[in-house]
């Protein structure tokens, strides 16, 4: 070949390549991740992202930098590790209570099924894979930028590390089963066979923890429509009451994508989707539903063998699984674990459900593989009407043990009970099933008859997941005045609605009637409603008035039943300075709030029994005559003898005893754990008080203009729980004022709000 021609082929080829290896090196630098992060007042991230890879990296790099600590700690429990790096014996919170390691990492290695998580989340949207992917680089970036200059909680830790897509799908599952399988999770992995000697040592008290079942789920959501609405457009109260401490904060965040995505809110740390908030269009909350969840089902076992159960008269052989558990403190420990066509065997020792050698239980959930919250919350964060928000909620039937209240510009406002139940029609229930009340810690059961396979739950064509409730057997309700929800059933949404039934797998009130709560909500809404309009102030006074619904129905008939003259003279004299409240200033509030807890337990204490044509007004009218006045007087004795135990003065002002601690600083908290208090707070005693570990955490009131969302919002216990942030105390101070602060969204308002400057980051 000519030399010149050699020369020039070999230029050509060489460019050719050269060509190449920069379109390469184009695509790769195109498929990097980048974000720009805007702080404003009280540490909100404003995200802006061309693609959803970019927004998960931006949100994540951003939460990480208020809260990596927590995130990793809660990313140790999804890995099931916290043995291997804190010790089997240790606790740690498994959900919403306490648990020993060992239980926790031998959950996340049993029942959730790895494997099977990544097929359901292949099967997910293109944009919900790349946010969650994105999620992870960026979780990661920050724990690589910051080696060595980590907060002192987590400072040098190894279970400080980098985390895979695997994490943050076990994650978003547990959370899925957060009110189903997790809650009776030590149940399930120290079920053992009545010959096991494991099952005597795995009697668990149906009351461990700090919250009973009956009260750990509050929350209150309200949406108004254009009848009920100064300027005839929508309004959403949201008041989830969630716990302060641990994985299921919230997080506040605005994530944006030019054209494609505007939404702000609040999320669950570990999350990259607003859960609870509001876009251009539309506004949302959620409260904790009545539907069930899981069932159990009763099997019947095979009489030579526990570990075989009868199905149609066949016997079956339980699945043995044998999981071994790193221990950071010892020699790994070894379990075995027993599931069935149902899924995972659950023994509750000296209850009905403790496993003999005639019968046990298996768990079936619902939630578990429910990965497609993601694209649950992304639909309702592109919804233009509360329509929108309701095909959402249907198509993907995402929502893990929620309702939705929601309400739009127009000024149409929704409440829909649409989330993941078991689809068991009420002729199969009455035919296979029982439901037991709630107990402790224990949650309502609904159980199946497991040895007909007919009991089984029943499909339905269309449904993303096997044999779920279809979204048109469950309610939804849309409404021009209101709509709203405490955590009762659907049937007290809006009494003048009329909803019927809708079968058993939607649920029925917690209590035999509707909470105090329900009740207090109803009243405040229905008397501002008689003489005039909600707007975000009287909106927001409403709701954090701290009344005490439960003061209004039995103070003064106690107070009566002070002039006898056996009646606790201390107690009486400062129940009398009382102002019926849960405000900083109110004295003796603590006393009635002790005392309520004491006389609700009892049966019988209403001479007008309830009407449920009058949930307001009924039940009522304090039982005191004879013997009835006499215990109550002995109630609130003992109640008073409880405070002067613990050093707490009677007439006390809620100020001086309840607070949030912040370092040295002690932070004065209003509000209360019962009594129809719409800000609930539980609190647990400290030295000197009393201090708020449950109750209301991410407030928000919105409203449209003619620009878009008006929001004023509060994060309770503030965004970061690094107490070296600017952001670890600042909204917690603003909410003792009971202050809600302005949500910056459009862009001009980021710009006047902004602290500091944009931070941008890429991979």
């Amino acid at each position: 070949m000519n030399p010149t021609i050699r020369t020039n082929c070999k230029s050509l080829l060489m460019g050719l390549l050269g060509t190449a290896a920069l379109l390469t090196a184009s695509a790769e630098a195109a498929a990097q991740y980048e974000a720009a992060i805007t702080r404003t007042t009280f540490g909100i991230p404003h995200v802006k992202a061309q693609d959803f890879g970019g927004l998960g990296f931006g949100v994540a790099y951003a939460e990480a930098q208020d809260n990596i600590c927590l995130m990793a700690d809660a990313y140790v429990s999804a890995a099931g590790k916290r043995s291997q790096f804190f010790g089997a014996d240790g606790e740690g919170l498994l959900g919403l209570w306490p648990a020993k390691n060992i239980d926790s990492d031998l959950f996340y290695r049993s029942v959730p099924d790895i494997t099977q998580l990544r097929a359901i989340f292949a099967q997910r949207s293109p944009e919900y894979r790349a946010l969650i992917d994105g999620w992870v680089a960026g979780y990661n970036r920050f724990v690589k930028d910051q080696q060595g200059k980590l907060p002192a909680q987590c400072a040098g830790q190894p279970w400080v590390r980098a985390i895979t897509r695997d994490d943050v799908l076990q994650s978003i599952n547990g959370f899925s089963m957060l009110l189903s399988s997790v809650s009776v999770a030590p149940r399930i992995v120290n079920a053992a066979p009545p010959t096991d000697k494991l099952a005597r040592r795995a009697a668990i008290p149906a009351d461990v923890g700090d919250v009973p079942w009956s009260a750990a789920f509050g929350s209150n959501g309200w949406a108004f429509g254009r009848d009920a609405v100064v300027g005839g457009t929508g309004l959403v109260v949201g008041n989830p009451h969630f716990p302060w401490n641990g994985p299921n904060r919230f997080y506040e965040m605005h994530l944006t994508i030019p054209g494609k995505l505007d939404v702000a809110g609040a999320a669950i740390i570990n999350q990259p989707y607003v859960a609870i908030g509001f876009t251009q269009n539309v506004a949302w909350t959620h409260t904790v539903d009545t539907a069930a969840h899981m069932t159990l089902f009763k099997l019947a076992l095979d009489p030579s063998d526990p570990t075989a159960y009868l199905v149609d008269g066949r016997p079956q052989a339980m699945v043995r699984r044998q999981v071994t558990v790193e221990n950071k403190d010892g020699a790994s420990i070894v379990r075995t674990l027993y599931s069935t066509r149902y899924g995972p065997v659950i023994s509750i020792p000296d209850s009905d459900y403790a496993w003999t050698r005639k019968t046990a239980y298996a768990v079936a959930d619902a939630d578990n593989g429910n990965l497609r919250g993601g694209d649950l919350w992304l639909g309702i964060a592109r919804a233009r009407s509360v329509r929108d928000i309701r095909e959402s909620l249907a198509h993907h039937l995402g929502a893990p043990f929620i309702n939705t209240m929601a309400a739009d510009r127009s000024g149409e406002a929704l409440y829909a009970d649409i989330s993941a139940a078991p689809n068991v029609s009420a002729e199969r229930f009455a035919a296979c099933g029982a439901v037991t009340e709630r107990a402790g810690q224990l949650p309502r059961f609904y159980v199946l008859d497991g040895s007909r396979s007919t009991c089984n739950w029943e499909s339905a064509p269309g449904m993303p997941a096997r044999s779920l409730l279809p979204a048109a057997n469950m309610v939804t309700l849309y409404r021009r005045d209101y709509v709203q929800n405490s955590n009762d059933s659907y049937r007290w949404t809006n009494p003048a609605a009329g909803l019927s039934e809708a079968g058993p797998m939607l649920g029925k009130d917690p209590g035999a009637v509707p909470d105090l709560r329900t009740r207090s909500a109803l009243q405040e809404i229905n008397r501002v409603l008689k003489s005039e309009k909600f707007d975000m102030n009287l909106a927001q006074q409403t709701i954090l008035s701290n009344k005490n619904f439960a003061a209004q129905l039995v103070l003064p008939a106690v107070l009566e039943l002070c002039g006898r003259p056996t009646a606790p003279a201390d107690a009486c004299a400062a129940l009398a300075k009382w102002n019926g409240e849960m405000q900083l200033d109110s004295k003796a509030a603590m006393l009635f709030n002790a005392f309520w807890g004491k006389l609700s337990a009892r049966p019988d204490i209403w001479t007008v029994p309830f009407d449920p044509s009058d949930p307001i007004h009924t039940p009522r009218a304090l039982a005191v005559g004879g013997p009835a006045g006499e215990a109550v007087l002995n109630d609130l004795k003992d109640s008073a003898e409880v405070l002067k135990k613990l050093g707490i003065a009677l007439d006390a002002p809620l100020s001086q005893i309840q607070f949030a601690q912040r370092g040295e600083e002690r932070i004065p908290i209003s509000g209360g754990p019962s009594g129809g208090v719409l800000n609930v707070m539980i609190t647990r005693p400290v030295p000197g008080g009393f201090e708020p570990f449950h109750g209301s955490s991410y407030i928000q009131v919105v409203t449209f203009d003619e620009k878009g969302p008006v929001v004023n919002a509060v994060l309770s216990y503030s965004q970061s729980t690094d107490p070296a942030s600017a952001y670890y105390a600042d909204q917690t101070r603003e909410f003792s004022n009971r202050k809600l602060h302005r949500y910056p969204f459009s862009a001009d308002e980021i710009a006047a709000d902004a602290v500091g400057k944009p931070l941008s980051i890429h991979e």
